[in-house]
């Protein structure tokens, strides 16, 4: 056995976690163990070390008989089944799970053989334990163990006295279905749920549950649907250090990412890159930490400008070319020279258009109301507008304008973006084109380069 000395939560400084941010509120962060913890992230310890493998892993190590290591503010709120461990051992071994500290109740133990230097799984069913703020220890009793990880099974995962109505389900087969289902990450995805981690842990702090994801570690999200194409990616995140980005891969980490979204600050706010790809279907992404630990909240893929819905663009500029056919009839009218003097009026007819459009802009749409927010990163920025219909009665169609010289557009999702003097002209799809009276329609742009707090929109 080794020295018997205390270590408390400065581990997981060690082992490159940012807890800055939970340290700061004096409340440690709330560990979420079914969806797996890292060893090292735990609140004490004695008689064990924190060593980096070969490959990189950091795992507690030299667990003996007496040495342990603890884990507070666990959430068990669904109960807990049993205990996996991912762990090496010299030989046979026993981990001896307690609630509480080193000498508190036996809640079951996990029994290792050798597995010859590599990292393997051991599972044992534990006796339940139902709270969101539990403290569990693990304590070496027999043989000399080294441990990765380890996760819960919520109480519901062994509810087998149903298995025997399992064999109804020749439905089963229709499970394989279940992986078409896709992730919709046009909505937006949360970190924890996650399909898979690597040096991460869930994490909660001041309201929110996020991925700490340790520098080289990642976090996968499988069977996410890019049918509408990619054309940026927004994180929620925050790092304690400078130059620190959350690379994306897609389908594996053995290619360039398709994406590096810098991460700045200690407090959560959206960055976001945008991307030139033809990348379409069903995709499994990778988001990995690089530079330090990157705490994720959730991130949200953009679509790309959707060119099915572009066929329809050419009846709009029909629509304005059939007004000015009426100007074909004022032709004849120059004939009567004695009206010429009339004439002067015609100029005035082409400035009312010009100059009152855009102050009435705000008139003639009445009822029909234009919201945005501003997100910007330095060297880009997203606005996301909401145009509402207060009218009263249902309209078909609306026009957004925006200046050119306040933004510029690089991609936008959901609407139809044309040029006219100095201005965007924004008009939707065809299948928000309709607003019911209180119906809403949203739509969003992403620009490079700077943006005020506020710019000038009209909408009719």
């Amino acid at each position: 056995m080794k020295r018997k000395f205390p270590v408390v939560l400065s581990m997981m400084l060690a082992a490159g976690l940012s807890t800055a941010p939970a340290l700061q509120s004096n409340a440690a962060p709330h560990m979420h163990p079914y969806n797996g913890v890292e060893a090292e992230v735990n609140f004490g310890s004695s008689g064990v070390d924190i060593v980096t493998e070969a490959d990189g892993r950091k795992v507690v190590s030299g667990i003996e008989k007496g040495d342990y290591f603890t884990v507070k503010t666990c959430d068990f709120s669904s109960g807990l089944a049993s205990i996996t461990i991912t762990a090496k051992s010299e030989g046979m071994s026993v981990i001896e799970v307690r609630k509480g500290d080193a000498s508190g109740e036996s809640l079951g133990n996990i029994k290792l053989k050798s597995t010859d230097g590599e990292y393997q799984t051991f599972t044992a069913n534990v006796k339940n334990l139902v709270g969101d703020n539990e403290t569990i220890t693990f304590v070496g009793s027999v043989g000399n163990v080294s441990i990765d990880s380890w996760s819960a099974a919520p109480l519901t995962d062994v509810e087998t006295p149903e298995d025997p109505t399992q064999p109804e389900n020749p439905d089963q087969p229709t499970q394989p279905e279940q992986p078409a289902a896709s992730v919709d990450a046009y909505a937006g995805v949360e970190a924890e749920n996650a399909t898979q981690a690597n040096a991460a842990v869930v994490l909660s702090a001041d309201g929110v549950t996020y991925q700490a994801i340790r520098v080289n570690g990642y976090i996968v999200i499988k069977n996410v649907d890019l049918s509408n194409g990619i054309s940026g990616i927004l994180a929620t995140a925050r790092a304690s250090k400078p130059k620190v980005s959350l690379d994306v891969y897609v389908d594996s980490l053995d290619s360039a990412p398709i994406a590096k979204i810098n991460v700045t600050g200690a407090s959560f706010k959206e960055s976001g890159v945008k991307l030139t790809s033809d990348l379409t279907g069903t995709h499994d992404l990778y988001l990995v930490a690089n530079g330090h630990t990157v705490d994720l909240d959730s991130f949200k893929v953009l679509p790309a400008h959707q060119t099915p819905e572009q066929p329809e663009n050419p009846d709009q500029p029909e629509n304005p070319d059939q007004p000015q056919q009426p100007e074909n009839p004022d032709q004849p009218e120059q004939p009567e020279n004695p009206d010429q003097p009339e004439q002067p009026e015609n100029p005035d007819q082409p400035e009312n258009p010009d100059q009152p459009q855009q102050p009435e802009n705000p008139s003639t749409t009445e009822g029909k109301d234009v919201t945005y927010t501003i997100n910007s990163w330095g060297t880009g920025y997203l606005v996301n507008f909401k145009v509402t219909n207060n009218t009263g009665s249902a309209v078909d169609g609306w026009t957004v304008r925006v200046r050119k010289d306040q933004v510029s557009i690089d991609s936008s999702w959901c609407v139809n973006i044309t040029e006219e003097g100095d201005y965007y002209v924004i008009t939707p799809l065809s299948w928000n084109t309709h607003l019911e009276n209180g119906q809403s329609a949203e739509f969003g742009l992403i620009g490079t380069g700077s943006i005020g707090d506020s710019i000038y929109v009209t909408v009719e």
